[in-house]
């Protein structure tokens, strides 16, 4: 039996709203994974953690969580 415009249009905000919701969870994994790191970062005598760089003054996690801001912040 065909379905009717009404249950259609159901169907199809149900997907949208199921493959929003696995990017948004996708996010949050990658964005704990993000902060588990910070977390493992070296700290200096106060506790605050050290974020450095490289001798071309790159920082590999620095440019993961800008990258990650920029495709995630919505």
């Amino acid at each position: 039996m065909p379905l009717d415009p009404p249950q259609r249009h159901q169907i199809e905000q149900d997907m949208i709203t199921d493959a929003w919701e696995a990017e948004r969870l996708t996010a949050r994994d990658a964005a704990i994974a993000l902060l588990r790191e910070i977390a493992d970062q070296e700290r200096d005598d106060d506790g605050d953690v050290i974020i450095g760089t490289d001798s071309d003054s790159h920082n590999d996690l620095m440019s993961r969580i800008a990258a990650f801001l920029a495709t995630n912040d919505q």
